[in-house]
């Protein structure tokens, strides 16, 4: 962060989860709350400005004024982009998946696809919101 560059001699604050965020996540099946778990670990490791909250009654992660939120459902994990493009991306790259305007389903039953999947989410959270 660009405060800590500037004085050294701040001391770090250590990025806390928010509790209702946590809660969320804790009730989800295990091998899906696992692959949630990787995929915001690897945010918070990459973003240390990366503000979590429940918007709409969906974890949701937010920077530079871009977001992107979970959704637990009985057989998929829906994730929802801030632009319909990463969902285009998404479906180029996985024909097959089930996508909504600005969501992708992750059934239970399929390939958990982390690898693009994290990609994807930190594409969409490093750019800066569109200014109108």
């Amino acid at each position: 962060m660009l405060l800590y560059a500037l004085v050294p001699t701040l001391p770090r604050l250590e990025f806390e989860s928010n509790p209702d965020v946590e809660n969320y996540i804790n009730q989800a099946p295990l091998s899906r709350r696992e692959n949630i778990r990787d995929l915001i670990g690897s945010l918070k490791e990459e973003f240390e400005d990366l503000r979590e909250g429940l918007k709409y009654g969906m974890p949701t992660f937010e920077r530079n004024g871009r977001w992107i939120a979970f959704s637990n459902h009985k057989n998929h994990l829906s994730v929802y982009f801030c632009e319909e493009s990463y969902v285009r991306a998404f479906r180029s790259k996985f024909p097959e998946a089930e996508t909504g305007k600005n969501c992708v389903f992750l059934r239970d039953k399929d390939k958990f696809p982390g690898t693009y999947l994290k990609t994807l989410l930190k594409k969409t959270l490093q750019q800066r919101a569109k200014t109108r």
